[in-house]
């Protein structure tokens, strides 16, 4: 078709190529989503039987955006290539550094990045499969850690496969330096490692997993993210917490949620006037109310204990039979109200703190 178009050129390019230079770059860039979600179609063949021929809708939303990327960058590429640098700008060749080295540069480093980002969009579906097929799935927690585990694997080689290909860098020896500072990398990195060896602990281990509410030391909340060095917690007052993995695995930790009960425990004081009689009638009492409500297990104690500085102390103990948060609060507030009109009952009086000073004359 070139004799069709005037031999007329322009900056050391004929207009044939231009106009193919335009055409390359308006179509490519034109039906690159049509191409991308062609391209995605075609690839989840490949994954076809893994995932039992299923999700391939979350693949193509996965996969399409970086594919459009991809295809703009070798549309670049190969439109850029129909054409010349004008002799009068005296550049220097590509093997020296120069615009066409810096170009030809900075096109290779958006190509493996592109490339990076398709790998690693596709260990997310290898992941989310993993964990929602229906033969042998695998834990939330575990496909979480084989994910991040596999990406900073793909980011490295990435990385490692671009400095040896763009900027021709000596693997061997890269690897070979690193190896000699690893010991100060490793010194000053012993906190970061003893996360990361916490998060395999608790990978492997399971004392909890995504969603469970858990109690280590101060630390009370639902589990709401494993990471490689920490885990984030959704406390009670709403707050979110990043507690290091070493500091879960190095004390004891309380998985309320697989708890069949939770227990309820507190002194109740009455005051020095009360006499013993009304104190055994009020304990009696409060046993029928605990072993009466439908909700408390039948492992009750309720007993005479202590003589304070300004109450006589009952110890009340009960087990709600649930380990859900908002049903223990609910039973311990129909019990604190069954108490109050026991004690009132039995005319006693609830002790606060006092002191009784004798003065002799």
């Amino acid at each position: 078709m070139s004799w069709l178009i005037p031999d007329i050129t322009f900056l050391d390019n004929k207009l044939y190529d231009l106009l193919l230079f335009a055409v390359i770059l308006i179509i490519g860039l034109l039906f690159k989503r049509f191409g991308a979600k062609f391209l995605s179609k075609q690839s989840f063949r490949i994954f076809k039987s893994f995932s039992s021929n299923q999700f391939s809708d979350i693949f193509i939303e996965l996969l399409r955006k970086p594919l459009e990327q991809l295809i703009t960058v070798l549309v670049i590429y190969f439109a850029f290539e129909r054409l010349n640098f004008p002799s009068t700008w005296q550049l220097v060749p590509v093997d020296k550094i120069g615009i066409r080295l810096i170009m030809l540069v900075v096109w290779q480093i958006a190509f493996f990045i592109v490339v990076c980002r398709i790998l690693l969009r596709t260990t997310d579906f290898f992941t989310f499969v993993l964990i929602n097929r229906e033969s042998l799935p695998i834990s939330p927690e575990l496909g979480n850690f084989l994910k991040e585990l596999i990406k900073v694997l793909i980011v490295v080689l990435c990385l490692f496969a671009g400095l040896r290909i763009i900027f021709h860098v000596n693997i061997t020896a890269l690897v070979a330096s690193l190896g000699i500072g690893g010991l100060a990398v490793a010194l000053a990195a012993q906190d970061t490692l003893a996360n990361l060896l916490g998060s395999f602990v608790i990978y492997l281990d399971k004392p909890f997993k995504t969603g469970d509410l858990i109690e280590a030391g101060e630390i009370k909340g639902r589990v709401e993210h494993v990471g490689f060095r920490t885990t984030r917690i959704r406390t009670l007052e709403k707050s979110l917490l990043t507690v290091p993995n070493k500091k879960l695995i190095d004390v004891a930790l309380n998985n309320i949620t697989l708890s069949e009960a939770r227990r309820v425990k507190f002194e109740l004081g009455l005051t020095y006037a009360s006499k013993s009689t009304q104190i055994l009638n009020i304990i009696t009492d409060i046993k029928t109310v605990l072993l009466n409500h439908p909700k408390i297990g039948e492992d009750i104690t309720v007993h005479f204990t202590d003589f304070s500085t300004s109450s006589l102390n009952i110890l009340v103990l009960y087990f709600v039979m649930s380990n859900e948060y908002e049903l223990m609060v609910e039973v311990k507030e129909e019990v604190n109200m069954e108490i109050m009109a026991i004690v009132e009952k039995h005319n006693c009086d609830f002790a606060f703190p006092t002191q009784t000073v004798y003065i002799q004359k």
